[in-house]
């Protein structure tokens, strides 16, 4: 089924369904945003074409079936909730014979947009069968999103050939895409040790920050998987060595487990107490 197809189909939450927060048309959804910080960007948007339909908070499961997630194999990101992962913004649009979409991360975090992308597109994904007609975007850069969006519109266009256009713009080559991926996980890591220790209610936060970890995981072992100049330049153009490679990569992402996420409160409660008593007690 074409992208168009299959997402407009999706029901939303005007309809009791949990299966994403809106769909509609992108311009009925500013109309019900207040203060929303992309604004001006989907704004840009609606210049380019009146008709975007927007699809908020789309969804999914990390597919255990997925050879790829088995090798990858983060357990966490399979103890989710159902449809616990969400994928911020789905734009997506049918003109003439076309039908195309751009997936957007959140947070100007263009990896997490490649993510969303290939977990939703990659085999028994829901949009399977629509991968050639959807692209990846961060929301940092609103000129590149006009350029390339307009690109995408134009029925010659090829959505890998403009994604690798837009790979190459934040990345010069698969290991500074894995140095990123890398920076940014350490980073969520670190900032996750501070947030939570302030969070009586921490469900949410802790189901996105498992996703955007199963999803620079996965991104770095497909990324490299994918790409034919490290098959042929690194691994001698043996696949096996190509996949342990990938591995290695995903498996150097760091993160913190779902059950220390859980018990970090805690922890840091006891140690207050322990400390109180030492105190207490100290000659």
């Amino acid at each position: 089924m074409a992208v168009f197809d299959h997402l407009a189909t999706i029901l939303d939450q005007r309809k009791s369904s949990n299966d994403c927060a809106f769909n509609g048309y992108l311009e009925d959804y500013l109309s019900i945003k207040e203060d929303f910080q992309y604004v001006d960007l989907f704004q840009a948007l609606l210049k380019i074409n009146t008709e975007f339909r927007i699809c908020v908070d789309l969804g999914f499961n990390m597919n255990k079936e997925v050879i790829s997630n088995q090798i990858i194999r983060y357990k966490d990101a399979g103890k989710l909730t159902d449809k616990a992962m969400r994928c911020p913004f789905i734009v997506y649009i049918k003109f003439e014979d076309q039908q195309k979409a751009i997936i957007f991360g959140e947070d100007g975090q263009y990896l997490l947009a490649k993510g969303y992308y290939y977990s939703l597109t990659e085999q028994y994904g829901l949009l399977e069968d629509s991968r050639n007609e959807i692209i990846a975007m961060s929301m940092d850069n609103l000129n590149l999103i006009i350029e390339k969006v307009t690109k995408f519109l134009d029925p010659n266009s090829r959505a890998g050939a403009i994604q690798r256009e837009i790979d190459s713009y934040y990345f010069k080559d698969i290991h500074e895409l894995v140095d990123s991926a890398y920076a940014i996980a350490s980073e969520m890591r670190d900032q996750a040790k501070v947030e939570l220790l302030g969070m009586s209610d921490r469900t949410d936060y802790i189901n996105k920050k498992i996703t955007d970890w199963y999803l620079l995981k996965k991104v770095v072992y497909v990324s490299y998987m994918m790409n034919k100049e490290v098959l042929i330049k690194e691994c001698e153009n043996e696949i096996k060595k190509q996949r342990y490679n990938a591995k290695i990569n995903s498996d150097k992402i760091p993160f913190m487990a779902l059950s220390e996420m859980w018990r970090l409160k805690a922890e840091v409660e006891q140690e207050e107490v322990n400390e109180e008593i030492e105190a207490e007690y100290k000659p």
